[in-house]
């Protein structure tokens, strides 16, 4: 009878085995996934203030732009080494200003209380 028992305590640890092996490989699998998604080139930051596109600007050329909001609020955005990220805003919160530095296709800068977004996107 310790004979079965170690062969099913054998079995269970190489089903365990299988079971972690096939965890990881989709874990793997998944964030490889992911970064590939992300691997289409940006070439624009597409502005809207209130749902509307107000501009659409190349990530290839560095500028910086004043946006105003329909609020009377303004968010000042850098374009910078294909990077974009709103260094000034006149919100209470400046949540946009602490989101950062973005540069892949579907990155996002929302500022609620101006109502403005900045999305970097491809030219597709």
């Amino acid at each position: 009878m310790t004979e079965s028992k170690d062969t099913k305590q054998k079995l269970l640890k190489k089903q365990d085995m299988i079971l972690i092996a096939v965890i990881l490989a989709a874990a793997v699998l998944l964030f490889l996934g992911a970064k590939l998604m992300h691997k289409s080139p940006a070439e624009i930051v597409e502005v809207s203030v209130d749902g509307k596109v107000v501009e659409t600007l190349d990530l290839a050329k560095d500028q910086e732009l004043t946006i105003d909001s329909v609020s009377g609020g303004t968010n000042h955005l850098i374009i910078k080494d294909g990077e974009a990220w709103v260094s000034e805003a006149t919100c209470p919160d400046k949540i946009c200003v602490h989101q950062g530095k973005i540069h892949l296709d579907g990155e996002i800068i929302v500022c609620l209380p101006n109502k403005m977004t900045a999305q970097i996107k491809s030219r597709k």
